[in-house]
């Protein structure tokens, strides 16, 4: 078990704990907040524009090296992004004893549940960290300037993003957290 590990499966047990599958998708969106709220020298990962928005595209060999032990479903890297993935009820308490000793891992996982709680969903996830990614790269938080850059990403986004109030609740929940 590494500290990356354990963080990322830490989030995911409370990801299904609040109703939500876990997916390659969902890994990527929760690295990203993790490592927003302080744990990119545990992950150092890369997030670059793509299809779906800021994707590692790293995450994946993680699950692949936890398959088996923590996560079922994952025995080849060729999953599509949404595809469900079985995480094993038996290693809860393995990891949240490694987290839960480890008081820097608890405090980055614990403020990293606190702001994805009610957020854990694909649409969710994808929207919060597409707006931060554009809010990060733009250095501003100002309403048109990150809707255009978003409407701009991808038909796709301009499409599934489209709901005013959606991106107001994103954007407002964005501008409370207290980031790394």
């Amino acid at each position: 078990m590494t500290d990356a590990r354990a963080l990322l499966l830490y989030v995911l047990y409370d990801l299904v704990k609040n109703g939500e599958y876990v997916s390659e998708f969902s890994c990527e969106k929760v690295c990203y907040f993790l490592q927003r709220f302080g744990a990119k020298k545990y992950f150092k990962l890369d997030f670059q524009p793509n299809f779906y928005d800021p994707y590692s595209g790293k995450v994946r060999h993680v699950l692949y090296a936890l398959n088996g032990s923590y996560i079922m479903g994952y025995s080849d890297m060729d999953k599509k992004p949404f595809e469900p993935l079985t995480l094993v009820a038996d290693g809860y308490e393995t990891v949240k004893s490694y987290v839960e000793s480890r008081p820097e891992l608890l405090e980055i996982a614990q403020r990293t549940m606190r702001f994805l709680e009610g957020f854990y969903s694909d649409f969710a996830l994808e929207l919060l960290s597409s707006i931060d990614y554009i809010v990060n790269k733009e250095r501003t938080y100002e309403k048109q300037v990150v809707k255009t850059y978003l409407d701009s990403w991808s038909e796709r986004k301009r499409t599934m993003f489209s709901n005013e109030r959606y991106f107001d609740v994103s954007l407002n929940h964005l501008q409370t957290a207290s980031f790394a």
